[in-house]
């Protein structure tokens, strides 16, 4: 069988210009990332983001994340925009003015780190298996809207494709010149992709199937004992101390909140221990569209057998094939295992699978039919992603912050559930917060706003008491909390009087009972307090995908207390 190599693996490695069409890919989905970039105005509604959480003395607040991309985006975003507040002697009460712009440079480092993997995918793929297969999946992923999706959160998720991708590349390197210096390379972006997020250890596969490229032929004794893949491991350590220096000087809490996450995280809401893999494999939908997921697989599935007949591991495109695929397969069989698939688990395998099609795309790039099925995909893509950034912009929390600033006079106390926006950060509403789970800090009176806020009560404490072991409770506790349910009281109401109160549905959808009861009270009359705002998001049509945005549905309302 002949194949088509014309733009492989072959060229002679030069500079070329930038492709149009990568720049096409690229321009796309910065576009489809730049609508919707307020959403949320001065703070990331995903409840866990972590590029703009808090350091003491370059310690994070929890190591549940580790801390490589909230430093990342300090050194990016945060120091820059307060050393220029300071600089001009902006007062510390004032300083929230500049919550809008972290914000948005925040987001645009993800956007940038979105962006880099295209090009690092288009870049790699390029080389492998020709410009056409190039353009296709940098296509397939500049309009994937789950993708798109993601890019608006300052989560880990985004960047943790960026450096797993940029590990994946230095290892593709690795198999064509096995220099020490490309082992240590390999190995020190492996260390950063882990210490983005722990699964980012994935990547981790194509040091050693770079390796195996390398030394194919060799004893086994000499593969294993190889002072380059020791200098490769090293430096995967190295590269995570690098991203995460702290644990060094505070192990134990590094310890504790590390297996505390690795052992809820699959069953968080109470699964039943079993795998799932059926279950993680239905979530690639939700990032590519059923279309783009039906098309990948078959091609995935053709690329498998045109490498398995070819047998040529000198091959550009076998070579990418099999660490591609390695990584996806690696991937897949661990989160699989998980009872609790969420999107976000899937997501890091997404660019993987879809490098997989690359030797299909470059036996089938003159097949002008192959076009006429590519087309109506990436058109769809487009569409779903264009409607991705409208659906951000459409969350009733954002008009509700506009209804606060304008009708909530100085002195007042607001009330707010506890997953409602942060109001004492909006730059022209004077307000400070008091956590009512802390019932060390005083209610004192003040001139400007005050904003009593309620803990979020998700009722996991005593799941996790049924679900967990013995070992994990002093955690959990730690963890999850247990705030006082008195606060959630017709008495305790009337003792704190606010003015208004502020709800967001996420913080009444949950299985406690007293909870429950008291925001049904409120929602419907029982207490003295009037409606005054009340939105919903409006639901997504049934034909376009992601289905289900992270933090995205709710409604939230504002009531008044009667005069």
């Amino acid at each position: 069988m002949a194949f088509c190599v014309s733009e492989s693996a072959e060229q002679p490695r030069k500079i070329r210009r930038v492709d149009p069409l990568l720049v096409a890919a690229l321009s796309l989905a910065f576009l489809f990332c730049l609508q919707g970039i307020t959403w949320g105005r001065v703070e990331c509604w995903n409840r866990s983001q972590i590029a703009m959480r808090g350091l003491r003395a370059l310690r994070p607040s929890d190591y549940m994340k580790p801390p490589f991309h909230t430093y990342l985006n300090h050194i990016l975003v945060v120091w820059p925009i307060t050393a220029v507040m300071k600089l001009a002697q902006v007062p510390k009460e004032r300083m929230k003015i500049s919550n809008p712009a972290r914000l948005i440079g925040s987001r645009l480092v993800t956007i940038g780190l979105y962006l880099g993997t295209i090009a690092l995918s288009y870049s790699f793929s390029r080389n492998s298996y020709g410009r056409f297969s190039a353009a296709v999946i940098a296509f397939a992923l500049a309009t994937s809207a789950g993708l798109i999706a993601y890019a608006h959160f300052l989560t880990v998720d985004i960047p943790l494709l960026f450096w797993m991708l940029a590990a994946f590349w230095a290892a593709y390197r690795l198999a064509s010149a096995p220099s020490t210096r490309n082992y240590a390379i390999t190995g020190f972006l492996i260390g950063i992709a882990i210490a983005t997020k722990y699964n980012g250890l994935a990547v981790g596969v194509t040091l050693l199937v770079a390796h195996f490229f390398v030394t194919k032929g060799e004893s086994r004794r000499r593969i294993i004992l190889s002072r380059q893949l020791g200098i490769g491991l090293g430096m995967a350590l190295l590269g995570f101390l690098f991203g995460c220096p702290t644990l060094l000087y505070e192990p134990k809490r590094f310890w504790h909140d590390f297996i505390y996450n690795y052992t809820v995280t699959p069953r968080y809401e109470g699964e039943p221990e079993r795998a799932n893999y059926l279950g993680a494999l239905g979530r690639i939908p939700e990032v590519v569209g059923i279309p783009g997921a039906i098309l990948i697989a078959g091609l995935a599935i053709l690329s498998c057998i045109l490498i398995l007949r070819r047998r040529d591991f000198g091959d550009a495109a076998t070579r990418g094939f099999t660490l591609s695929s390695a990584v996806f397969l690696l991937y897949i069989l661990k989160v699989g295992t998980f009872p609790r698939t969420e999107t976000r688990y899937v997501l890091p395998a997404i660019p993987f699978l879809i490098l997989m099609i690359g030797p299909a795309l470059q036996t089938l790039e003159r097949r002008k039919w192959i076009l006429a099925l590519l087309l109506p995909v990436l058109i769809y893509n487009c569409l779903c992603s264009y409607l991705v950034g409208k659906r951000f912009n459409a969350d009733p929390r954002l008009n509700a912050q506009l209804w606060m600033v304008k009708n909530v006079p100085p002195g007042s106390v607001i009330e707010s559930s506890g997953t409602c926006p942060h109001w004492s950060k909006l730059p022209n509403f004077d307000t400070h917060e008091i956590n009512l789970a802390r019932p060390e800090e005083p209610i004192s009176p003040a001139r400007d706003i005050t904003d009593l806020r309620l803990p979020h009560m998700p009722g996991r404490v005593e799941l996790f008491r049924k679900v967990f072991p013995e070992w994990v409770q002093p955690l959990v506790a730690e963890k999850e909390g247990h705030p006082d349910q008195g606060l959630f009281t017709a008495t305790a109401l009337e003792k704190r009087h606010p003015d208004y109160i502020t709800t967001y549905s996420l913080d009444y959808n949950v299985p406690g009972e007293t909870v429950r009861r008291y925001y049904g009270d409120l929602l419907s009359g029982t207490f003295p307090y009037a409606i005054v705002f009340d939105a919903e998001a409006p639901s997504a049509p049934g034909w376009i995908y992601p289905h289900i945005i992270d933090f995205l549905r709710g409604r939230i309302t504002i009531l008044q207390r009667k005069h």
